[in-house]
C-alpha cells in the first residue's frame, strides 16, 4: 500500500515535469548546480573554521561525515531500485543505476544547511531552502521517490539532533 502512494505520487509530480519544459530546465539545474553550491560552501566554510581555530569544527565536520556513512550503508541492506529503473521511464538526467533509498542529494544538503544555522543562521535558513529544492527537483527528474527524500531528511534531522544533543553535553 505504501509502495504504490509513494508510486502514484512520484507519478504525478514526474508526469506534471515531463509536460512543462521550464519546469523540466528548472529541476536540472537545481539538481546539478545545487550539488556544486553546497560542495564547494561547505569546504570553504570548513577552511575557514579550521585556521580560525573554532571549536565549531568538530560538529561542522562530524555530523555531516556521520551522515555520509549511513548513506553508504543503508543501501548495504536495502537496495531499492532508483523510480527510472522500476518503472521503466525516462530518466531527466544522466543518473547511475545504483541505490535510491535513502537519497544522497537530500540528506547531504539538509545536514550541511543545518550545521550552518549554528555558524551562520540566515545562510543556513537559505541553504535549507535551497536543500528544498534540490529534494524535491530530485523526484521531478525521475531519480527518487518521494520516501526516499523524507527518509534522507529524517536522517538528516536525526544525526543533526544528535550532534546538537552531543556539543551540549
Amino acid at each position: 500500500m505504501i509502495k504504490r502512494f509513494d508510486q502514484k505520487i512520484f507519478l504525478s509530480i514526474y508526469n506534471y515535469t515531463q509536460r512543462h519544459k521550464l519546469l523540466k530546465k528548472s529541476a536540472i539545474f537545481s539538481s546539478k548546480l545545487g550539488a556544486k553550491l553546497f560542495a564547494i560552501i561547505y569546504f570553504l566554510t570548513a577552511v575557514q573554521l579550521f585556521y580560525q581555530a573554532n571549536p565549531q569544527i568538530r560538529t561542522f565536520i562530524l555530523v555531516p561525515a556521520a551522515v555520509y556513512l549511513l548513506l553508504k550503508l543503508i543501501p548495504v541492506f536495502y537496495n531499492r531500485q532508483r523510480p527510472f529503473v522500476e518503472l521503466e521511464i525516462k530518466k531527466l538526467i544522466k543518473q547511475r543505476q545504483d541505490h535510491s533509498f535513502p537519497s544522497n542529494h537530500a540528506a547531504s544538503s539538509l545536514v550541511i544547511a543545518l550545521v550552518f544555522l549554528e555558524i551562520n543562521f540566515v545562510l543556513g535558513f537559505w541553504l535549507i531552502l535551497v536543500s528544498i529544492l534540490i529534494s524535491f527537483s530530485r523526484i521531478m527528474l525521475g531519480v527518487h521517490y518521494p520516501s526516499d527524500i523524507l527518509a534522507a531528511w529524517i536522517l538528516a534531522f536525526s544525526i543533526y539532533g544528535g550532534g546538537l544533543l552531543l556539543t551540549v553535553s
